[in-house]
């Protein structure tokens, strides 16, 4: 009998509607899936784009670790570009933005646990990332000091933890297995394999390991 309540759990979160609505607008091959919870906000401009690789899933608002069960937010603008090559979660209390004419790429077995997102230029994030909750990765900082714009394309490799608080500001590249601690702010690239903290973030660390 639990098992019978836990699939009607499940198929009672789906917000059935939305995953539609989603489902229709995707290019997608049929290998792969998406699922949209509930309490989800999603807006998609009629010109914005979702692409997702072979085998590829989307979950948006999952609960498991986070149990505010607030909102999650998507907002894609006019000729905005979400691609997703292979797994990605959002948990509950996530936001992505995604402004006009942006790209967003995201790698595989990645997830973002109550994080947000903002792209206004190119941000690309690799395999294996864990983005942790309260983290903000904006590549525009919607100001100008001395008539320069302060906007720059971030990349964040393979197998990078973003812990709890940290932002990683416009311009930044953060190369594979590095380690950005909580509460730091990342304003210059970050070597492979280190551990960066504090504000402005510094490298406290070299050669670390450390499992998805």
């Amino acid at each position: 009998m639990s098992k019978i309540r836990k699939y009607i759990d499940i198929l009672s979160s789906i917000n059935w509607c939305q995953t539609w609505m989603l489902y229709r607008r995707l290019q997608k091959p049929r290998s792969s899936s998406i699922r949209v919870l509930n309490r989800s906000n999603i807006k998609l401009a009629a010109s914005a784009t979702i692409e997702m690789s072979e085998h590829a899933s989307f979950e948006i608002n999952r609960q498991d670790y986070i149990k505010t069960h607030e909102r999650s937010t998507l907002y894609l603008g006019e000729n905005a570009y979400l691609k997703l090559n292979g797994r990605f979660t959002m948990h509950g209390h996530s936001s992505i933005m995604i402004h006009d004419g942006a790209l967003l790429e995201i790698g595989n077995n990645t997830y973002l646990n109550g994080g947000s997102i903002d792209c206004s230029h190119h941000i690309s994030i690799g395999d294996d990332c864990a983005i942790a909750d309260g983290v903000r990765i904006m590549d525009e900082s919607f100001h100008s000091v001395d008539s320069q714009i302060g906007g720059g394309e971030i990349k964040i490799g393979h197998n990078v933890w973003i812990a709890t608080g940290a932002m990683i500001l416009p311009g930044v590249k953060i190369e594979d297995g590095a380690i950005v601690a909580a509460g730091a702010v990342v304003t210059k690239d970050v070597p492979p394999r280190c551990m960066v903290a504090g504000v402005p973030a510094k490298v406290v660390k070299e050669n670390v390991e450390w499992r998805h």
